[in-house]
């Protein structure tokens, strides 16, 4: 199974609850700050507080933001220009109009937009919910759960365990954070929990007391380190380490822009770069451009992606690699040319790379094949793989 995230909303979903839990799996909040900031063009503070428990734990009071801006056009512009995925940004032009034409309350919207880019921060585009428990009763207001809630419920055939009460454990926003990112499945039956985080906030009761919800990090029984063999099993010579990538989706980049970007990148310390033909929403032909690169240098690589291609939101994430051993050697052609040539060996077998520049350069000057260049620079160095 690939890392999941599991929600045990036994206390009802809100949107405080819900980001205490991402923040306490470790999303950093200082940078949700700036991002949330960027969208409503005002500083916005996450009033919350670390609980001392067995498990992590993180009430949060509020998000505060000092005179937002929620104008439709300026939020719909600030979202357009975010880091964000296309898919959280659908989800945040989603809630934002769910605040303002619903529930009346544009201010509800940065809360909601916490969540979704808390989630993103943690690498988790959705995530399965166990039932969600809520009240069913009624209270001075009239029957619970609310008509908000109920709508909810029944438009997206949430999961849920009702439960007596005298007020709702869940809010209508959260409630539609739950209904966009949840996706279907279960608890599985064979998983290692890779971390695990409570987030709570204030009941709505008169006693006020603490409601939490539940946040896992899951994998398969030794998948987290799966990629990464323990040293005493690699072969004499291999080594292996973690490199990040990046990646960016453009639709509307020319071909020799993405050439003159590549050729940026890999000037620049990138290990590897590549194009992949894609097609996008509304099938929109376009191309996923890949860069793999050590983490000291992922800041300018990215900043050039930004700089010499059209994109305006990149991923990236972290993958081990494993590295066979591998020399240079030089052997010289029956016409005195030499070449050198790169040898990796693996499982007791000799593999020989010719390496293009020589053999580009010695085609130049001959005005000889590429092909018949390489195929004999192999056959001299042993061929292109034999047993030793």
């Amino acid at each position: 199974m690939e890392r999941e995230l599991y929600l045990q909303c036994y206390t009802g979903a809100d949107c405080q609850k819900l980001l205490g839990a991402m923040l306490a799996l470790g999303t950093d909040r200082e940078g949700l700050e700036k991002r949330l900031s960027a969208l409503v063009q005002c500083p916005v503070q996450i009033l919350a507080q670390k609980e001392e428990n067995r498990i992590p734990e993180v009430l949060v009071q509020t998000v505060r933001a000092e005179n937002p801006v929620f104008e439709q056009a300026e939020i719909w512009k600030h979202i357009t220009q975010s880091t964000a995925t296309e898919k959280t940004k659908t989800r945040l032009f989603e809630l934002f109009s769910y605040s303002r034409r619903v529930l009346k309350k544009e201010a509800e919207f940065i809360k909601g937009a916490a969540v979704l880019l808390a989630l993103e921060e943690l690498g988790f585009e959705n995530f399965i919910v166990s039932s969600v428990t809520e009240t069913v009763g009624s209270s001075e207001k009239g029957p619970l759960p609310g008509s908000y809630l109920l709508e909810l419920i029944e438009n997206y055939q949430i999961p849920m365990h009702f439960v007596s009460g005298k007020a709702e454990k869940s809010s209508p926003l959260g409630m539609l954070v739950l209904a966009l990112c949840k996706k279907e499945g279960d608890f599985p039956p064979s998983a290692c929990i890779e971390k695990a985080g409570v987030g709570s906030t204030l009941g709505k009761t008169a006693a006020a007391e603490k409601e939490g919800l539940r946040a896992m990090i899951l994998h398969s029984p030794g998948g987290k380190k799966e990629l990464l063999k323990p040293e005493s099993t690699l072969n004499p010579g291999e080594r292996q380490d973690t490199v990040s990538v990046l990646e960016t989706n453009v639709d509307d980049c020319s071909g020799e822009q993405l050439g003159y970007a590549i050729e940026c990148l890999m000037r620049a310390g990138a290990l590897d770069a590549s194009c992949f033909p894609i097609s996008m929403k509304k099938h929109r032909p376009a191309y996923m451009l890949q860069v793999i690169c050590k983490e000291d240098r992922q800041e300018t690589l990215e900043d050039i992606i930004f700089r010499e291609t059209t994109s305006i939101g990149l991923r990236r994430y972290k993958e081990n690699r494993r590295i066979l051993p591998r020399t240079i050697e030089e052997v010289a052609l029956k016409d005195g040319h030499k070449v050198r040539i790169k040898v990796c060996l693996h499982h007791g077998q000799r593999f020989c790379y010719p390496e293009y520049e020589t053999v580009r350069q010695i085609c130049e000057e001959t005005g000889r094949a590429f092909r018949d260049v390489y195929d004999e620079a192999s056959a001299v160095a042993g061929g292109y793989y034999e047993d030793i």
